[in-house]
């Protein structure tokens, strides 16, 4: 009798335990809501495909009363990183207010979410909670940080100052000021213009150090301490950002904005002449992180795609900037770019519409090859290498010269693009967020292999879609930019069964639950999901494919890569009121 009643009360035990975690096991969530005019989606996971029937439904209900205001099926969304997935879409719901789910099967409940985490919708809500922590709270902090005397923001994890992610950052407080300066009080705008000058002048000094070092005039070092090195894209990058720089402050400081064009100037010049800069070593490390053929330890002497787009988009700046001879040379690298294409005939299962890395190689390129800030050559030739095909250059040259020529071939490219790599890439996981790339004889994969996570390529892609969107006015596009954003929100793939924070935000102190990076910085955003353990690089392989690691270090890029992403969405939001 005594055993027959431990038996009961064990059972009873799993089932009042199951019951109660249920919720942050299985179901995830944004931890910082939803907006009313976008998607809004949950999501439950398991790795039995029969946890759910096909009628099961669920019930939004009320925090402050219980009250039911809205139900729906659940929707089977198949099986992904060895897991089944089903979503719970309540899109069509749209009045503010802090909500709770209950999952049911008829009349009864299977589990709900917790009424202390709730599910908030509300107006312009991810933009109120987090434009301000993301763009500029964390910069004050990381300013505090810095190298002195040198300035700057502290970065990342470690104290250095990479002059590449200072580039991405100052983008970012560019797309704020050009893509939502009515959203911004006066003393926020002049924290902007404050933070471009602390940013660019950083720049600045990593172009002196180079020349100090005895490079030609209008390199850039990486880092003003610890390393030396100069890369390609480094170069490009300051050549567009400091133009664009210089013409988004040259009324308030003409003499400041004349320096920086000048610095723009000088950089593409010297990257003309002396670039691509190779650097290499003798180990797998390329090969990893390019998806090139294992045994290919070194690249070849030709530009990489992404530098290439960074040389268009710093002559679209300069052109914009007054300096008008840039323009054919903004059409020269296009032209460079298109050759690179992938055609329907040569496409990757089904895929095309991307880009080869070269012309010499058949390997696409990847949305993310940054790995680290340190000195090694393989890091060193990949550093900076943030921006994942980002095509906005190619759709301001449309708009710009809506006559010449090639603008129906620069159309056709964008939409071969959007069309047939990013919708079906999003497509291939039910959260919509934009793949690393197409593995040769892997496919697409998201985390295998991988240095560090990934999150600010979820930030770009939001700006990609939205501005996809804006061309083509499809719907799809809204889908994958909110999934990009939400992901980081809390609504993925979760971080640790029979762990109470299950479903968390990955902005540090934004959201009913988040994580921390190791500075406990507000506003900051985690490297997030890996599948092979923060800062190593193993052989990418659809077995290892998988969301199983949290990587913890905060960096000043995943903000960056947020922002823009966000005031692309704001900026479309502004036309739905």
């Amino acid at each position: 009798m005594h055993k027959i009643y431990s038996l009961i009360f064990l059972l009873t035990s799993i089932c009042t335990f199951s019951q109660e975690s249920f919720d942050y096991r299985y179901l995830t969530y944004s931890q910082v809501g939803y907006d009313m005019n976008l998607p809004k989606v949950a999501m439950i996971q398991h790795k039995d495909s029969t946890l759910l029937s096909e009628n099961v439904s669920y019930t939004l209900h009320k925090i402050v009363n219980d009250k039911k205001v809205y139900s729906g099926k659940i929707v089977s969304q198949g099986k992904k990183w060895g897991k089944y997935w089903w979503k719970v879409d309540f899109s069509n719901y749209k009045i503010a207010g802090d909500y709770y789910l209950k999952i049911k099967k008829g009349k009864e409940t299977l589990f709900k979410s917790k009424k202390d985490l709730p599910i908030k919708i509300g107006k312009n809500l991810i933009w109120n909670k987090t434009w301000y922590p993301t763009a500029l709270h964390h910069l004050h902090i990381r300013d505090s940080l810095s190298y002195k005397p040198e300035g700057g923001w502290k970065d990342c994890g470690s104290p250095l100052q990479e002059v590449s992610s200072h580039i991405i950052m100052l983008n970012a407080l560019c797309d704020l000021l050009e893509l939502t300066p009515n959203e911004l009080k006066e003393s926020e705008l002049q924290e902007v213009y404050h933070h471009l000058v602390v940013g660019a002048n950083y720049v600045s000094l990593c172009q002196d150090k180079a020349k100090e070092l005895g490079f030609q005039e209008g390199a850039v070092i990486h880092e003003m301490r610890e390393n030396y090195k100069v890369v390609t894209g480094n170069v490009a990058k300051t050549a567009m950002i400091l133009a664009r720089i210089s013409r988004l402050i040259k009324n308030k400081n003409p003499l400041l904005a004349e320096s920086y064009l000048e610095r723009s100037i000088k950089a593409y010049s010297w990257i003309s002449t002396f670039g691509p800069v190779l650097h290499w070593d003798n180990t797998n490390n390329f090969a990893i992180t390019h998806g090139a053929p294992f045994g290919m330890h070194k690249p070849p002497k030709e530009w990489m795609t992404r530098d290439l787009m960074m040389m268009l988009w710093a002559s679209l700046e300069l052109y914009k900037s007054g300096e008008t001879e840039y323009k054919q040379k903004a059409i020269e690298y296009a032209n460079k770019i298109m050759a690179r294409q992938v055609l329907k005939k040569k496409s990757e299962e089904g895929l095309f519409g991307h880009f080869y890395t070269y012309d010499s190689f058949d390997f696409t390129e990847k949305a993310n090859i940054h790995c680290g800030a340190w000195n090694a050559n393989y890091k060193a030739y990949n550093q900076g290498g943030h921006f994942p095909h980002y095509l906005i250059p190619f759709i301001e040259m449309r708009k710009l010269w809506p006559n010449h020529a090639d603008n129906k071939k620069w159309n056709k490219m964008v939409h071969d693009f959007a069309y047939h790599y990013f919708i079906p890439a999003t497509n291939q996981n039910p959260f919509k967020i934009l793949p690393a790339g197409y593995y040769k004889d892997e496919g697409l994969l998201n985390w295998s292999g991988w240095y560090h996570g990934h999150n600010k390529i979820f930030g770009y892609a939001a700006g990609l879609a939205m501005e996809f969107y804006h061309l083509y006015g499809d719907e799809q596009f809204i889908d994958i930019a909110t999934g990009n954003l939400q992901w980081i929100t809390g609504l993925h793939s979760g971080f640790h069964e029979n762990n109470p924070d299950f479903s968390a935000s990955m902005i540090v102190s934004i959201g009913n639950r988040y994580k921390e990076d190791w500075d406990a910085m507000v506003g900051t955003i985690t490297n997030g999901f890996e599948a092979d353990g923060q800062f190593k690089l193993e052989k990418p392989s659809k077995e290892t494919d998988l969301p199983i690691v949290f990587g913890d270090e905060g960096g000043i890029h995943h903000p960056a890569g947020w922002i823009s992403g966000l005031t692309r969405l704001k900026a479309y939001l502004n036309t739905k009121e």
